[in-house]
């Protein structure tokens, strides 16, 4: 019977914990949203992240289809987003010159895109983005919807947001 006991202990505990995690994470983009644009509204929106290079062309492709997408659904009334979505790109380099010309070229907001630095590193450590492109979309509360979304997948996505 103590076993038992010890089992559910321990479960919750994982439980809990990886509750306070997926919160920290979504504490550290909302942050990391706030530095970048202290004016963006984001409150009860879908929350679409996605970290890039300017060196890797998938991610950029993909950053113009989420743009895309993020214009037509900006103010629709999505599930876990009442009041539309926002799109945050990071970028991974801390080379200035090439954040600006792809940001140029890919006709990205200079205002929801955030290039690395030594403050934010902490903040982003916690996502662990070994590989890129990577993408998670948070709904309003701070869950985790998606995660690395394909460029093909990604109007579909938004899709299955919409409430009717």
């Amino acid at each position: 019977m103590k076993k038992l006991y010890l089992f559910f202990f321990l479960f919750f505990i994982c439980l809990v914990s990886q509750s306070q995690i997926i919160n920290n994470q979504f504490e550290n983009i909302k942050q990391l949203i706030k530095e970048a644009d202290p004016k963006a509204n984001i409150d009860d929106k879908l929350i679409l992240i996605s970290f890039w290079s300017p060196d890797n062309n998938e991610s950029r492709e993909l950053n113009k289809e989420i743009n895309r997408v993020a214009n037509i659904y900006k103010n629709a009334k999505l599930k876990g987003g009442k009041n539309g979505m926002y799109f945050f790109n990071y970028c991974l380099e801390e080379n200035v010159m090439n954040f600006k010309l792809a940001l140029k070229r890919d006709s990205l907001d200079n205002k929801s895109s955030y290039i690395q630095n030594e403050n934010s590193k902490p903040l982003v450590n916690s996502f662990v983005t070994a590989q890129i492109p990577h993408t998670i979309l948070f709904d309003s509360y701070g869950n985790i919807v998606e995660q690395d979304t394909k460029k093909e997948n990604v109007f579909k996505l938004m899709s299955k947001q919409i409430t009717r």
